[in-house]
């Protein structure tokens, strides 16, 4: 049976040397950058997944110039391989401590790297799941609780909380609360991409009252927008906008 040229290349393996994180993600099909031109873009915005209310009282998704899917590599286990011994070469000191029993894989989009990077670091994983409380409505949001199902941490266990990107770190207080709860401890966080506009190398606790180291593989610091904003509107009012841009994928300049 023949198979066309879109089907073989997606045969064909991806070999990760010496390359640099984001551009072996844009390769899976998983990182774009609005491509510029003299200051001038010269492709689409994305849209991001929050929302705000607009001042007529609809409801608006936020739009930027970069997206991040760390998904789109899990389909290539070398590919996860690479970037967990790239976070093991980082940051070996802190995740080979004596204070480190165990890697926390946070839901979802945690599970995949937690399981390569536990390996490459030689500790036991365990995965946190979600609990739906209330479900999603035309006004609200999903809404869940953190909790262990499958897995569980043991008392005095030194945790890190595993995580494919950090932003407002709400996931991460509610994993540190859930962790603490069991009688264990966060000691560490490491992410594929840390996109905070202000969390750098560590984030302050509120449940535990102290600040938490972040190990991250990239540090970036991805801005969102209303659509309102100076900096995007022109774009966002002329429809230059790739509003699901993991499903759209073919829409974005290579």
């Amino acid at each position: 049976m023949r198979i066309t040229e879109m089907q073989a290349s997606r045969l064909i393996p991806l070999l990760p040397v010496g390359e640099a994180p984001l551009d072996l993600l844009g390769r899976c099909g998983g990182f774009y950058a609005c491509p510029r031109s003299n200051g001038q873009r010269t492709g689409p915005l994305v849209g991001y997944a929050g929302r705000y209310e607009s001042e007529d009282g609809s409801s608006m998704q936020y739009v930027g110039e970069v997206y991040a899917n760390f998904a789109a590599a899990e389909p290539y286990p070398h590919v996860m391989w690479y970037v967990a011994e790239l976070m093991w070469r980082m940051y070996s000191g802190f995740f080979h401590g004596q204070d480190v029993h165990v890697f926390c894989g946070a839901p979802i989009g945690g599970y995949s790297f937690s399981d390569v990077l536990a390996r490459v670091c030689d500790r036991k994983v365990v995965k946190a799941e979600k609990k739906v409380v209330a479900l999603a409505t035309g006004t609200s949001r999903e809404r869940a609780d953190l909790v262990f199902g499958r897995h569980r941490v043991d008392p005095g266990e030194g945790v890190v909380i595993v995580e494919d990107v950090c932003n407002n770190f709400s996931t991460t207080e509610k994993l540190i609360r859930l962790i603490q709860e069991c009688g264990a401890t966060v000691v560490r966080i490491a992410c594929l991409l840390n996109r905070s506009l202000y969390v750098e190398g560590a984030y302050f606790s509120e449940t535990l009252g102290r600040r938490v180291p972040v190990l991250a593989l990239v540090r970036r610091r991805i801005e969102e927008y209303r659509q309102d904003d100076l900096f995007v509107y022109d774009d966002a009012a002329a429809g230059n906008v790739v509003w699901k841009p993991k499903d759209e994928w073919e829409k974005l300049p290579r």
